[in-house]
């Protein structure tokens, strides 16, 4: 039975890993500071390769956009926040799109990032103070619910039980990227914050870490719960939903990446709004003042961030801003 990539997530409906993997930077390296996961050390092998749905021959597209109005422009890219060194090289025209810009955007600033404090930051939202716990804060029927998944992937419930539901799902994120070899330092924005450090390219921040953790701490109780639900029932499918969600990716799939979009936020109106909505809003000022500056931008959020009617490429179209995929 064949499966497109939008079906494949309208099945699994994997909240989490979209949250994190597409639309918030700072989330991945707070990971370190729920190591009370416990994760077991046993590898899981890569599955097949992915099952690619048959299209005409047409030119390549990339999650990559020029945008442009008179004499201001920059490159826009859609992130996704962990890969596998396997997914390198990235498209030239990516590349050379950076080789060709003076200066590069990110949703925060990677190379300056006080890791230590920020894992500190990440505890002391994340985690449950002394007296609270998920025993104690989840509903029992939910609590079951996660007992049970978390003993059928050996974690540590004793530790699982400290941290908050957001910063728990986290944690098993990390787990599962570990297990199928991928990792935050081999995404998109790592990749281009290392190459503008050795190039001694400026590197702006659109938000600093510590406002991306105080988004995910605010998630309304049923979204972190479902995000950590969502995180454990789905584990076994985790490979099988990175490589779809990267093979959509890698083809500039708007189409489906937006699918993904309405569906999983469908029932998470709040949490849209906080994530992605709003941040969207409050980005697209500073980069119209960016490109007023003369200078060339290359930009790189998350690809959530891309598409929608609440997406920058909709939010630039109707400032009347001329936007060519490339």
């Amino acid at each position: 039975m064949n499966f497109s990539v939008r079906k494949i997530f309208m099945m699994n409906k994997p909240l989490g890993k979209l949250l994190i993997l597409a639309c918030m930077a700072t989330a991945l390296i707070a990971c370190k500071a729920a190591k009370q996961s416990a994760a077991p050390s046993a590898s899981t092998a890569i599955a097949a390769a992915t099952q690619k749905t048959a299209t005409a021959a047409a030119p390549a597209r990339h999650f990559l956009w020029h945008i442009s109005k008179g004499r201001d422009s920059l490159y826009l890219v859609g992130s996704l926040h962990a890969l596998n060194p396997d997914n390198y090289p990235l498209p030239e025209s990516m590349e050379n799109a950076f080789r060709h810009s003076s200066a590069l955007v990110e949703e925060i600033n990677l190379t300056t990032v006080d890791t230590a404090g920020m894992q500190r930051d990440a505890l002391r939202m994340g985690a449950y103070p002394r007296g609270k716990s998920l025993r104690k804060e989840l509903p029992p029927d939910v609590y079951v619910k996660v007992t049970e998944a978390a003993k059928k992937l050996g974690i540590d419930m004793q530790r699982l039980d400290r941290l908050r539901p957001w910063l728990g799902s986290i944690a098993i994120l990390d787990m599962q990227l570990k297990r199928a070899g991928y990792a935050a330092s081999a995404g998109v924005d790592h990749h281009f914050a290392d190459e503008a450090q050795m190039s001694g390219k400026h590197i702006i921040g659109l938000e600093t870490p510590r406002s991306q953790l105080r988004l995910l701490a605010k998630l309304p109780a049923k979204v972190q719960q479902d995000m950590l639900l969502q995180s454990l029932d789905q584990a076994m499918e985790f490979n099988r939903e990175m490589q779809q969600l990267i093979y959509a990716w890698e083809k500039g799939d708007t189409t489906a990446l937006e699918g993904i979009l309405k569906h999983d936020f469908g029932d998470y109106p709040l949490a849209y709004k906080l994530l992605i909505a709003d941040r969207n809003r409050a980005w697209l000022p500073q980069l119209q003042r960016l490109m007023r500056s003369g200078r060339q931008y290359f930009v790189v959020v998350g690809a959530l961030h891309m598409v929608g009617t609440d997406g920058l490429l909709a939010r630039f179209k109707k400032a009347g801003y001329k936007v060519e995929q490339l």
